[in-house]
């Protein structure tokens, strides 16, 4: 039984794209989901039936952060609202504005308030993170952040600072095959399972994952269903953000 605990999360920054969009990336998608998404049977880029489906049948859950802003979120509101109900989180993906920043962050979370989301913690778009941004998400009550890259907060697992839960990010899938541009999914792999080692080599408790949704049939973003089989297979302890952060602010308050 493995000691270190693997924390499932998604961001959402898209449910559809444009046929044009498709095309220029059609390298990236397997012949059959291209067709499927030609006749309309399914779309490339909504892909919550399949996460959540693969999670449940191995009894996990996660967190998925979702925006106000980039797209309606009528088209997925049904959707997301029986997530929740099943027992996913729904955390807030906020795009981060210069220009009245604490007001528009605001808007947003009242917006999905509104909408009957129950909403913890934040990732912000692009992972912005700044001091004065941690002070409004504190300001509007908010338990935790999900923003900060391990290697930037020098760290995988959680750490509170003035009351809020910070949970770095130890993996990111938009990393790997972008920043890092490892192209092959073998090569993919070993890197996934280099940083996993690497967190349980430091002696870390806690290890967050994040693939986008969008992504989840894609070259690459396809590892996550890889990834959860082999959670399962090794036994580690998987979970959703706000489970992490709840253990953690209780022992701050010993």
């Amino acid at each position: 039984m493995n000691r270190l605990t693997v924390v499932l999360s998604h961001d959402v920054d898209s449910v559809k794209r444009p046929l044009s969009h498709i095309l220029a990336r059609r390298k990236r998608f397997t012949a059959k989901d291209l067709l499927k998404h030609f006749l309309k049977i399914t779309n490339l880029y909504n892909n919550f039936s399949i996460m959540a489906d693969a999670e449940e049948k191995l009894g996990y859950r996660s967190t998925i952060f979702v925006p106000v802003g980039l797209f309606s979120l009528d088209e997925v509101l049904d959707t997301l609202k029986s997530l929740e109900k099943e027992g996913w989180e729904i955390g807030y993906h906020p795009v981060i504005s210069s220009n009245q920043t604490y007001g528009l962050l605001k808007l947003g979370l009242d917006y999905l308030k509104y909408l009957g989301f129950d909403v913890k913690g934040v990732r912000a778009h692009y992972l912005v993170y700044t001091p004065s941004l941690l002070d409004c998400y504190r300001r509007l009550g908010i338990l935790y952040d999900s923003s900060l890259r391990a290697e930037e907060a020098g760290k995988y697992s959680p750490f509170v600072e003035k009351g809020l839960v910070e949970l770095p990010i130890g993996l990111m899938d938009a990393d790997v095959f972008g920043r890092l541009m490892v192209s092959d999914e073998s090569k993919a792999w070993k890197y996934i399972m280099w940083k996993l080692s690497l967190a349980e080599k430091s002696g870390e408790k806690i290890f967050v994952v994040l693939f986008h949704q969008e992504a989840l049939r894609m070259k690459g973003g396809r590892l996550y269903f890889r990834l959860l089989e082999y959670l399962h297979e090794k036994e580690y302890t998987v979970c959703k953000c706000i489970e992490v952060v709840d253990k953690a602010l209780r022992e701050v308050e010993k």
